[in-house]
């Protein structure tokens, strides 16, 4: 009787330190980062004044920091490369603010839905971290139509770079659950 006790309890500590190590695993994939002087010297330039919220180290194909930023009461994302190029630069933007080209192209593409959120994304150098000789911006815009959610990618002049996928309204990941508000963009 005694050895099963043991057995049982050998086994209960062999789980619960397997669990330990993949939370561990899981949590270390993007870690929190210090932000090296070339990084945090590439926000100040782009964005004198702005407040670092969140910075994690992403490591893929190369280093990339992702780092969330607050400007004049707004949320900034932005990916910079180790040595300070900046990659890419997300905000939102309300649909009011979009380039004429751009509103009509979303409006046209969204069949009648509410246009939930639109974030311009400025990209300014590629994966591989290649500066670009000019930043090419590009506008994705949330719908909403019933219970159904999609997304719509457009360039700066208007030209639609993805089309709308609907997906069941529960199935979306990317809304914003954990931002509580919803920003009414009619």
């Amino acid at each position: 009787m005694k050895m099963r006790h043991s057995k049982v309890i050998v086994i209960m500590i062999i789980v619960v330190a397997m669990g330990c190590v993949l939370t561990y695993a899981k949590k270390s994939k993007d870690k929190k980062v210090s932000l090296p002087a070339a990084v945090t010297d590439a926000i100040s330039s782009m964005h004198p004044g702005a407040v670092v919220k969140e910075a994690n180290l992403e490591e893929e194909e190369t280093k990339v920091y992702e780092v969330v930023i607050e400007q004049n009461g707004q949320e900034i994302e932005l990916k910079i490369a180790p040595d300070g190029t900046v990659v890419e630069v997300t905000t939102e933007v309300a649909v009011k603010d979009l380039p004429p080209a751009v509103a009509s192209a979303i409006t046209d593409a969204s069949g009648g839905a509410r246009i939930e959120e639109v974030e311009s994304e400025v990209t300014y150098a590629v994966v591989k971290i290649v500066k670009l000789d000019k930043p090419s911006a590009s506008y994705e815009a949330k719908l909403v139509k019933d219970t159904m959610k999609s997304e719509i990618k457009v360039s700066a002049d208007g030209k639609v770079l993805e089309q709308p996928k609907c997906k069941a309204g529960d199935d979306d990941e990317d809304t914003d659950n954990d931002k509580g508000d919803e920003k009414d963009n009619d």
